[in-house]
């Protein structure tokens, strides 16, 4: 059976997560046109002081008559090396926020090391997958190629480096708290060249084996970028992954796809 048609990593204009073309009308069209099912918006929650601006993507969301079922989230990323997540039960509660998405977004280092690098991300995924407020971790070894290019360091594109056994620990460590693992189309795959895409196939397979469950996304900041998602959908197919292993928040959306 294929993957589920879902993407649960979306961001959009109101925080400036995303440009311009990422209007809450715009994407729910969009994500109709390219067959989606249900999506979560899940923009940027790195401090509290916006959270006035979330609040106006869930206004908009039940305003929306979508083609899709629609969920709304966070995505949260650590304040520092040793921080926390700026978010906790009483926002989630009285902001509505039905899911989060987080995990680490940066190296912590001032100095080129790679096996520092994917030390600390090792140990921020497991932190992330044992925080009970994260629902999926974002972006297993993305790495952000302005951080490495301001330091002159050679960009790492892939999960190459990775010990087989950083990749076993995160699957079997996700499979114990129920956190899902990211399959994300741009920030992994889109663009990144098949020798890439076939590294990280190689990762996913090793997580995969210990059991966890996995969410599909784009992460899209265009529009253009949400048909990218197929990417991950095909990739869920190639690890062999049911419906069963795909994750999907366990509440009602907010909104139901209009019929």
């Amino acid at each position: 059976m294929p993957c589920p048609r879902y993407d649960f990593h979306i961001h959009t204009t109101y925080l400036g997560c995303a440009n311009q073309t990422m209007t809450l009308p715009a994407i729910v069209a969009e994500c109709a046109r390219i067959g989606a099912t249900a999506i979560g918006i899940a923009d940027h929650l790195n401090s509290l002081d916006k959270l006035d601006l979330h609040a106006r993507i869930l206004d908009d969301i039940r305003a929306t008559r979508p083609g899709v079922d629609v969920y709304f989230g966070a995505e949260l990323n650590f304040t520092s090396c040793d921080g926390e997540f700026a978010f906790n039960e009483g926002v989630k509660a009285t902001y509505g926020f039905q899911f989060a998405i987080g995990g680490i977004h940066a190296t912590y280092l001032n100095e080129f090391d790679l096996g520092k690098i994917i030390d600390i991300q090792h140990r921020h995924h497991l932190r992330a997958c044992r925080d009970p407020l994260v629902d999926v971790l974002v972006h297993p070894y993305w790495f952000s190629k302005g951080e490495f290019d301001r330091h002159g360091w050679p960009y790492v594109a892939s999960p190459e480096a990775v010990p087989a056994s950083y990749a076993r620990e995160l699957g079997q460590v996700a499979r114990q708290t129920g956190t899902a693992i990211e399959i994300n189309s741009m920030a992994n795959l889109h663009g990144r060249g098949d020798d890439v895409a076939q590294r990280y196939f190689e990762f996913l397979s090793i997580v995969a084996e210990q059991g966890p469950m996995f969410s599909v996304s784009s992460d899209a900041h265009d529009i253009g970028h949400l048909a990218t998602v197929a990417e991950s959908w095909s990739l869920a197919d190639r690890l062999g992954l049911g419906e069963d292993r795909i994750w999907r928040p366990s509440c009602e959306p907010v909104v139901r796809a209009a019929r």
